[in-house]
Parts: C-alpha cells; structure tokens; sequence
C-alpha cells in the first residue's frame, strides 16, 4: 500500500448510519452499502487520512492487527476506485 492520499468523489454522498455506510454515487444513481469496517475505512477517507492511518483506525476499533487490516484496507480502496468513488 502505497501511502498516497485519495479523494472522495465529487458526485458521491455518504450517510453514516448505526454500524455502517450508504454511498450514493450521483453520477451513476448507485447506492452502496459499507459494513462497521468499511465505513471506518470509509471516514478515514473523509478525514484525508493516508492508507496507513486507516490501517492504525481499524486495529484501534476492531481486534484485528496491522497485518490483517493491511489488505483489507487496499482491497476496499482498489474497489472504491474501480468503482469511480474515489480518485
């Protein structure tokens, strides 16, 4: 995981709801729900936050560690960006 900053798409809306995210990309009327550890990854990113910070977010919040977060935090972010969401 490179430690570069994302941005969040122009034409995406999120609602932080109880243990989770809905996306909703203007752009393409799609919705996408995010679970408890998608939507932590999810406010990292409108923190500004790099990869690595998320990545030390979710060992805070969850009983994971940084080995174990690590590729789930790319995964999401190479799907968020495949997606368009983020940029």
């Amino acid at each position: 995981m490179a430690d570069q900053s994302y941005r969040i798409g122009e034409d995406v809306l999120a609602a932080h709801l109880e243990g989770e995210a809905v996306l909703l990309d203007f752009g393409t009327k799609r919705y996408y729900r995010l679970n408890a550890t998608g939507a932590v990854i999810w406010k990292g990113l409108e923190q500004q936050l790099e990869p690595a910070a998320i990545v030390a977010s979710l060992v805070e919040q969850f009983e994971v560690d940084a080995a174990t977060a690590h590729p789930e935090v790319n995964r999401l972010l190479a799907d968020l960006h495949g997606q368009g969401l983020i940029r």
